[in-house]
């Protein structure tokens, strides 16, 4: 009699374990895990062209830095500043003094500029720069000797000044300064003296400008002030308001001008012909007391307090393309899941090297996006490269997958994203808003269209339990 032994189960063939292991790899579900870790991996091309579009940015600025270096950089005038020289005794009982120089500011401020501007191109590049004409008056109330301090010993009038700073004093083509109505002779640098030496032996450096005498009855009784310059620049021109009273008007024919260099204007019209703003700055919005000495707390106290306009590109493409490769894995992460819907949902397959040369293709967007740029501005780049894109991958899905329908689903869903990434440039205060409405809506449709699939990939390959022996 034969005995069969059925409670130990036979172990399966070779071939059906090695079919197991073929079927696990070409799976719908390890796929998608592998897509997945692809994607991450473009991560790489992606900071790749993120560092050329850095290096293009650095080329665009280092030409506007040889156009001001020829024409007159950022500009940035400060004052007029009253100083005048005074002397105090360097040790109690001794006769040795010291020179110290006491700031005044202006009681009044009133700036008018004008500025003209225009496009110079140089290579691939246009820098804005400008032509301005700014008149500055005021006038200087009588100076309380108290101001001085306790210890000073003179007072040295007729050595007072008053100092004008700008930024590049190589932009200025004219300057005239009257004083009481009369005409005063302007010398080069901000101090007649120089670099002033501080009690601790720091040296405090005045900078770049222009200064001129003021003579002994002005400088102690008050005096009304007029200044009259022509000023070339690049990209920036700010005032700093020095008044107790500031008011500074600023106007131009550049359409596109940044106002928050420091404080807002407090009017401003801007239109395509140009702009006009005024700021009112009273002495309570400053930070700077009305009178202090250069040696014991410097020459400048007007951190951020500064008034004017930046003249920029209506549109810094770099810094667009910027944002777009920031939003650039999502893009391709979203482009594979639609080209594996389509697989899974097809009878056809597409290999992962395929999908490495698609994504490839979504970085080569970007490359495309920037060079682009460089030559016909954003939009233009833009709807160029997208369409390039769009055509290349939908015909790609089309032909592996043998279907005209789905490489329109693909060009449609190509032309979505394209839209909602420009939308997300365009409006950057909604842009985390858009991007989690549309990234939910799209991951609820894959949830819902894919609730069918067999992501094992063994389809009706399952073996059945083996049947129990009935004891």
């Amino acid at each position: 009699m034969t005995i069969i032994d059925d409670a130990i189960p036979a172990a399966p063939p070779r071939a059906t374990v090695g079919r197991s292991l073929f079927d696990f790899w070409r799976s719908p579900a390890t796929k998608f895990f592998v897509t997945g870790l692809l994607t991450l991996a473009l991560m790489i091309p992606l900071w790749m062209v993120l560092v050329l579009t850095g290096e293009r940015e650095r080329n665009r600025d280092d030409v506007a830095g040889e156009v001001g270096r020829e024409w007159g950089g950022p500009q940035d005038l400060y004052g007029p500043l009253l100083i005048i020289p005074f002397t105090i005794k360097t040790k109690d009982g001794s006769n040795e003094t010291a020179i110290r120089h006491l700031a005044v500011l202006p009681e009044t401020l009133d700036v008018t500029a004008d500025a003209k501007t225009e496009e110079r191109n140089v290579s691939i590049y246009r820098v804005p720069v400008y032509a301005s004409v700014v008149n500055v008056k005021g006038h200087f109330s009588a100076v309380d000797a108290q101001r001085f301090g306790a210890d000073v010993t003179a007072i040295l009038w007729d050595q007072a000044y008053l100092s004008f700073a700008i930024n590049d004093i190589s932009g200025v083509e004219q300057a005239a300064l009257a004083v009481a109505g009369q005409k005063l002779a302007l010398e080069p640098g901000t101090s007649g003296e120089g670099d002033l030496i501080t009690p601790t032996g720091s040296v405090i450096k005045m900078g770049p400008g222009v200064h001129a005498l003021v003579g002994q009855g002005q400088a102690a009784g008050g005096f009304e002030y007029a200044l009259d310059l022509r000023l070339r620049g690049t990209g920036l021109l700010e005032i700093v308001p020095v008044g107790r009273q500031s008011i500074v008007t600023l106007k131009s024919n550049w359409p596109s001008p940044n106002l928050a260099v420091g404080i807002m204007p407090s009017d401003r019209t801007i239109s395509t012909s140009g702009f006009s703003a005024t700021w009112r700055v009273p002495f309570l919005a400053r930070q700077s007391p009305q009178s202090w000495v250069i040696e014991r707390t410097g020459d400048y106290r007007f951190n951020d307090s500064a008034v004017g306009a930046r003249f920029v590109e209506p549109v810094d493409f770099y810094s667009l393309v910027t944002r777009a490769l920031k939003y650039g894995l999502m893009f391709i992460g979203a482009t594979f899941l639609t080209v594996f819907m389509l697989e899974v949902l097809s009878d056809r397959r597409i290999h992962l090297v395929q999908y490495c040369l698609v994504g490839l293709i979504l970085v080569m967007f970007f490359v495309l996006l920037l060079a682009f740029a460089e030559r016909i501005g954003f939009g233009l780049a833009y709807l160029i490269a997208a369409t390039a894109t769009t055509i290349v991958v939908a015909a790609f899905v089309g032909t592996v997958l043998a279907s005209r329908i789905k490489a329109a689903i693909a060009a449609l869903s190509l032309t979505g994203s394209f839209g909602l990434l420009y939308a997300i440039l365009q409006l950057e205060d909604l842009a985390l808003l858009a991007g989690a409405v549309v990234g939910f809506i799209a991951l609820s449709l894959v949830l819902f269209a894919t609730r069918r699939v067999d992501w094992s990939g063994l389809g009706g390959r399952l073996a059945p339990a083996p049947a129990v022996a009935a004891q």
